[in-house]
C-alpha cells in the first residue's frame, strides 16, 4: 500500500502539481484547500487554513498518515493578519496537531519562499512570532505590532515559515518526523499577478531573465515529491532553493542586483 500524504493548497499551482507527483508515485493522497481539486482519485476537505477551528475538525477526523505537504498560501488579504494566518499560523497550528497521527520516519515539507530566506536579517521579529503560544497568540501578537511587519505581510509570512522549519525539526524529534522546507523562486502560478504587483513588473521580469525563465509548479514539485516520499532519510531542518540560481547568482555575483529596475541609482 502507498504512503499517506496530506497536501494544502493541492488544488492549484504548486500544489496540484505535487498531488498528481504524489499519485504517480502511488500515494494516497488527502488534499486540504477552500476548493474541490480537479485531479480524481483522492481525497478532499475543504478548509481555510486561517480558521483554526476548521483545522482542529480535519484533524479530529484524520487517521495515521507519512507526509505533510504544507502549499496553502496566499499573496495579499484584508485584513493583512490574514496573511500570516494561513501562511505562517494555519502552516504552524495543523503541522504540530498532525505530528502525534504521522508514522515513524514520516515528513513534513513546508513550502516557503525564496521571499522568505533571508529571515535571518529580521530574526528578532521573527522570533517574536515564533514564540507565539498558539494561532490566537500569534494574531493577537500581529494584531498588536503591525508597525513591526505589516508593510509586506506577504515576505513576512514567508520568513517566519522558513524560520519555523529549523524550530519545528527538533519539537518533530519526539516523533521520529522530519521537517524540511522548499523556497520557490518566481514560479508561474495563479498567484504570479500579485507577486509582479509586490515587486514591480520590470523588476519581475528582470529576475526571470537572469535565470533564462520563469518555474513551473512542476520544477517545484518534483523537489517536494522528494522531500516528502523519496530517499532522503536524515535529511532534517534544511531549506532547499529552487529559483533557478537566481539567489546563487546573487551571491556569487553574477546576478547585478545593481543593474535591477529597483536599484537606486
Amino acid at each position: 500500500m502507498g504512503k499517506r500524504v496530506v497536501v494544502t493548497g493541492g488544488t492549484t499551482g504548486m500544489g496540484a502539481a505535487t498531488v498528481v507527483r504524489l499519485k504517480n508515485a502511488g500515494c494516497m493522497v488527502h488534499v486540504l484547500d477552500v476548493t474541490a481539486p480537479a485531479e480524481q482519485h483522492v481525497e478532499f476537505t475543504r478548509c481555510d487554513l486561517g480558521d483554526v477551528d476548521a483545522i482542529d475538525r480535519f484533524v479530529r477526523e484524520l487517521h495515521q498518515i507519512d507526509a505533510l505537504v504544507n502549499v496553502a498560501g496566499i499573496a495579499t488579504a484584508e485584513p493583512p493578519e490574514k496573511v500570516l494566518a494561513v501562511n505562517f499560523l494555519g502552516l504552524r497550528h495543523l503541522t504540530e496537531a498532525m505530528l502525534p497521527r504521522m508514522n515513524e520516519g514520516g515528513c513534513v515539507v513546508n513550502v516557503a519562499s525564496t521571499a522568505g530566506w533571508d529571515w535571518q536579517k529580521r530574526a528578532d521579529v521573527v522570533k517574536k512570532v515564533l514564540d507565539t503560544r498558539s494561532f490566537a497568540d500569534g494574531l493577537a501578537w500581529a494584531r498588536a505590532n503591525r508597525a513591526e511587519w505589516a508593510a509586506n505581510p506577504y515576505k513576512f509570512s514567508k520568513q517566519c515559515a522558513a524560520a519555523y522549519t529549523h524550530r519545528a525539526s527538533g519539537i518533530a524529534r519526539a516523533h521520529r518526523v522530519r521537517v524540511n522546507c522548499v523556497n520557490p523562486g518566481s514560479t508561474e502560478t495563479q498567484l504570479t499577478p500579485a507577486f509582479r504587483k509586490l515587486v514591480g513588473e520590470a523588476m519581475y521580469d528582470w529576475g526571470v531573465a537572469q535565470v533564462g525563465r520563469a518555474g513551473t509548479p512542476d520544477d517545484i514539485a518534483e523537489v517536494i515529491e522528494w522531500l516528502a516520499v523519496g530517499q532522503n532519510r536524515w535529511l532534517n531542518g534544511v531549506e532547499i532553493i529552487v529559483d533557478g540560481g537566481y539567489l546563487s547568482g546573487v551571491v556569487g555575483g553574477w546576478v547585478d542586483l545593481d543593474a535591477s529596475p529597483n536599484a537606486k541609482r
